[in-house]
Formats: C-alpha cells, structure tokens, sequence
C-alpha cells in the first residue's frame, strides 16, 4: 500500500508497511507486512490476529493490535 504506519504498543513504537493489495470484497484472512523491518505475514485466527508460523505469545499479541489497527484503517471484515 505504501504509507508507512506507526503503533505504539506497550510503550514501545513499531512501524509497519502493509505490502499485500487489499482485495476488493475486503475479506481477508492473511496479509504480508513489513514490521520494523522484518518481513511477516499476518493470518486471521477466528477473531484474533497472529504472525504466520510464529508461537511467541507477546510478538502475538503485537500481531493482534497490528491486525486490529489495519482493520481499523481499511475497513476490513
């Protein structure tokens, strides 16, 4: 998308870049990004948002607030 975006989570700032197009029905489950210069992929998990491939509870809890901001921003489902 381009637009870099901040977060300030747990006192802490995080950036991240949404690189995944957004698809025109605006239901998405899984989308790529770049947080604080590492490349991750975001995956719905019923209501909650997770980083692909990753069990660290607190990177997914960043991964949660992450998904919410963008859902937040984009109107996503």
């Amino acid at each position: 998308m381009g637009q870099l975006l901040r977060l300030n989570f747990e006192n802490v700032d995080n950036t991240f870049k949404l690189l995944s197009a957004l698809p025109n029905d605006r239901k998405v489950d899984e989308l790529e990004l770049l947080v604080n210069g590492e490349m991750k992929v975001l995956q719905r998990d019923g209501e909650k948002w997770k980083f692909k491939d990753n069990e660290n509870f607190d990177l997914n809890r960043l991964a949660d607030a992450i998904g919410k901001a963008i859902t937040l921003r984009f109107r996503i489902i």
